[in-house]
């Protein structure tokens, strides 16, 4: 072979070392990654999870059992609210919020004393973009730990306690088995604003879908009326209005219902919307408020428009044993 070709060969073999060392690097990376992956897939998720964005959080969140909530809140990972932040407010002790199990069922209405943050869970990492205002009420569930638990629309979150307090005489709101009660011997105080119950709501929706399948058209007159409107229609005597501070629509919980020509009115009764409703408003929470014939019990005019959302449970209590809000709750 002439020394021109065993140049050749000597370079060919250099390229090919070349090559194969490249390889070898190659493949030395890819078990150096894939070890490291394993690895942290291996590790434990309490050990990580906190680092992740609060959106994932809350995401993951939606998908916890109770059970294991309860579980992570009552080991090692439990958070006691502080006064750290509300060190300004003074509440007198009979105001103060006492810590008591939290349960699903409305206590009492509370008062925000100073603007804060909501928490999705009784801890201090989980805050949302949700926030309480002050002087807002708010739909009581329980404190545990210094977390109160609280109703904003229809979900539940927790606050610090110490941002809160039960209100002062005559600024409070009677509740019964979960139930706000407003009568002209309980009437509500000119400042609590909830609006339209998004539960309610939603369960007037579902209902009125239903009965536009039996071709039924249910409209509604009027819903939420605030403290201050309530007064201006009562004083320009309209029909449906009470005084300012006693009617239901402020709860954000009645509906005034109608149909084409029956809007407040007796011919109401006579419509086969009427009709659908007394045999099947309760399947969706739902009483006629103020029945003919219970005046007795209800201290109120019969008015077969108004109708109340109470929850399934208790409307079918209700229409079951033929009760009134006042015989149901034993106010007489």
């Amino acid at each position: 072979m002439s020394n021109k070709g065993i140049r050749e060969l000597k370079r060919r073999k250099r390229r090919e070392a070349r090559k194969k060392t490249r390889k070898a690097v190659l493949l030395g990376i890819g078990v150096v990654l894939t070890l490291t992956t394993a690895k942290f897939a291996l590790q434990k998720e309490d050990n990580y999870q906190i680092r992740r964005p609060s959106e994932y959080r809350i995401a993951s969140g939606e998908l916890m059992s109770n059970e294991n909530r309860q579980e992570k809140t009552s080991t090692s990972d439990v958070h006691v609210a502080t006064e750290i932040g509300f060190n300004n407010i003074k509440i007198k002790d009979e105001l103060k919020i006492e810590d008591s199990a939290y349960q699903d069922e409305l206590i009492q209405y509370v008062k925000c004393l100073q603007t804060q943050y909501a928490y999705q869970f009784p801890n201090d990492y989980s805050k949302t973009d949700k926030f309480v205002k002050e002087g807002q009420y708010l739909g009581f569930y329980g404190c545990e730990n210094g977390f109160a638990k609280v109703k904003i629309d229809d979900s539940y979150y927790y606050v610090n306690k110490y941002g809160l307090s039960k209100p002062e005489a005559g600024e409070d709101i009677k509740v019964v088995n979960g139930l706000v009660y407003v009568s002209e011997a309980y009437p509500l105080p000119a400042n609590f604003d909830p609006g339209v119950d998004k539960t309610a709501r939603r369960a007037f929706e579902t209902m009125r879908q239903d009965m536009a399948r039996a071709g039924l058209d249910l409209r509604i007159a009027s819903d939420y009326r605030g403290y201050e409107l309530e007064g201006k229609m009562h004083d320009a005597g309209e029909v449906d209005a009470e005084v300012a501070g006693t009617s239901e629509h402020q709860t954000g919980t009645a509906f005034d219902f109608f149909t084409e020509g029956t809007k407040y009115n007796d011919k109401f009764e006579a419509t086969a919307e009427y009709k659908w409703l007394a045999e099947n408003a309760y399947k969706y929470g739902f009483i006629e408020r103020y029945p003919k014939g219970k005046e007795n019990k209800t201290h109120h005019k019969a008015q077969a428009w108004h109708y109340r959302f109470v929850g399934v449970e208790n409307a079918k209590e209700m229409y079951d044993n033929n009760l009134t809000l006042e015989e149901f709750l034993k106010i007489s």
